[in-house]
């Protein structure tokens, strides 16, 4: 796991989640990717403003980072839309590991916005700050659960036992396999 204040994940957005996977495994040796559908989630704020956004997210290592492959599945205002309307695919965020409120603390007093925010289904809270213009990606925060911890180490666990072919996408149920 990495440390605090290192670099946990880079998130790329993509129009089409399954050609993404296919270059990450194969061209660039990423993976094994676990992949899953992401609901809408209840109290999504877009820049303090509701919205719904579903999406198709695929997480896999490359060595000691997590990379995530985020493709939005409707048509919910979101940072993902924008991004793509404006860039197309690309990197769109990084996550450092840190803690929550700290980390929420000091990047709002640097005069960031969240451009997007809400709750996992089990509780963690998370939000993307627009650090856009400063930086060239904006800045995720993540409550890093003990179950999220327990879910990386398994993923990265994967990816070093992985031979780089077999089984490249895995639904994430298959977690469960590895424990």
């Amino acid at each position: 796991m990495q440390p605090e204040g290192s670099i946990v994940e880079l998130c790329h957005v993509v129009e089409d989640l399954d050609k993404a996977l296919a270059h990450w495994t194969r061209n660039l040796g990423a993976g094994p990717f676990f992949v899953f559908d992401v609901p809408v989630m209840p109290g999504q704020l877009y820049y303090g403003e509701p919205t719904a956004v579903s999406m198709r997210v695929g997480f896999g290592f490359s060595g000691g980072v997590l990379i995530e492959l985020l493709q939005q599945t409707n048509e919910g205002a979101s940072p993902f839309a924008d991004f793509l309307q404006a860039r197309g695919e690309g990197l769109h965020h990084i996550m450092p590991r840190a803690d929550f409120d700290a980390a929420h603390a000091r990047l709002s007093a640097a005069g960031f916005k969240i451009a997007y925010s809400g709750m996992m289904p089990s509780g963690e809270r998370f939000c993307l700050f627009d650090t856009f213009a400063a930086h060239g990606y904006y800045t995720e925060l993540m409550e890093l659960s003990e179950a999220m911890q327990r879910s990386l180490l398994l993923m990265e666990k994967a990816h070093a036992t992985w031979d780089g072919k077999t089984d490249p996408v895995r639904g994430m149920d298959r977690l469960a396999d590895l424990a």
